[in-house]
């Protein structure tokens, strides 16, 4: 009987051991020279989190614990999961957001290259990412359909100051990019002043969701100061539901574009193999109130619908709209 409760025993601490948290603390008071895994030596940069992260390699749930302040000049390509969440979260929601600045001089904030076909399961609450080209990008393989990432949360997050109009780079082309990206969640964020300058105004989108980005969710979200078409679908991004957001002053033609590089009419697609229509995607019960210089469509929807064959789903369903223009 002794023998059987020392095993039970064994057996909840290693269950509880393994369920616990993995922490790192980030602060902009910190020192990379530190290792982040208690809050009285944290460390100052993601990059740095990463190389723990490696290190240590955890079979568990990761936090991420940043503290409020603002982190100059960062830039992080990110390779490392695990199989379990990984949450980059304000150590406190007491106070405001933590805030990462680009200054204008770089190009992505936080860039997931990820394209193993496996979730990798990365979560992002409450930061403010400002003064970027682009704020993030979600990287699988445009070229391998089985090659994705899956799985990543982006809630209450807010993006400032956006695209080429804020950076020394031409232009941007998302604010959030996703490429073979599929499953993620993007719900209750705000987008403010998503903007290239004029020239290239047609080129950014708040969302832009591409080869292969399929089953992505975009819920009760804030669109304001848009100068592109604040939600683009791009080449077999299929069933992603839009639903229940604010667009104002947001938007070029339409809040919602639909498109592909039709090689048959163009000779500057840079697909090998070509792109095909996206199918089965929803736009609905979101709130209108005017694209970036006026009135413009609720979607537009560009090239042949079976370009690719007979499309098994209409391209877009929309329903539930209300304009306020």
């Amino acid at each position: 009987m002794k023998y059987i409760v020392v095993m039970l025993i064994v057996i909840w601490s290693s269950f509880s051991y393994s369920s616990s948290p993995f922490k790192i603390f980030v602060s902009p008071y910190g020192n990379d020279k530190n290792d982040g895994l208690s809050n009285s030596l944290p460390i100052i940069t993601l990059s740095r989190a990463q190389n723990v992260l490696e290190s240590y390699d955890p079979n568990q749930p990761i936090e991420i614990h940043i503290n409020q302040g603002i982190y100059y000049g960062q830039s992080i390509i990110w390779t490392y999961t695990n199989g379990h969440s990984i949450t980059f979260t304000p150590i406190d929601f007491t106070s405001e957001r933590p805030i990462f600045d680009g200054g204008g001089t770089i190009d992505t904030w936080f860039k997931l290259n990820k394209q193993n076909g496996t979730a990798s399961n990365l979560r992002f609450r409450y930061i403010k990412v400002q003064n970027y080209n682009t704020a993030m990008s979600f990287n699988g393989n445009r070229n391998q359909v089985s090659h994705w990432n899956s799985g990543n949360e982006l809630y209450g997050m807010f993006f400032f100051r956006i695209g080429g109009r804020y950076s020394t780079s031409s232009y941007s082309t998302a604010a959030i990019r996703f490429v073979n990206s599929r499953n993620n969640s993007i719900s209750n964020n705000h987008f403010v002043d998503i903007l290239n300058n004029s020239a290239e105004a047609s080129a950014i989108h708040a969302i832009y969701f591409a080869h292969y980005s399929s089953n992505n969710i975009v819920f009760k979200n804030r669109f304001l100061r848009v100068n592109g078409d604040p939600i683009k679908i791009r080449d077999e991004s299929n069933y992603n539901s839009i639903s229940d957001n604010r667009f104002y002053s947001s938007g070029n033609i339409a809040f919602y574009q639909g498109w592909y590089c039709n090689k048959k009419i163009r000779d500057d697609c840079t697909k090998a193999s070509g792109e095909c229509p996206s199918i089965g995607n929803e736009f609905s019960k979101n709130d209108l109130y005017g694209g970036y210089t006026g009135a413009i469509k609720s979607f537009n929807i560009r090239e042949d619908d079976d370009y690719c064959g007979l499309p098994s789903t209409p391209r877009l369903k929309v329903s539930g709209n209300a304009k306020y223009y």
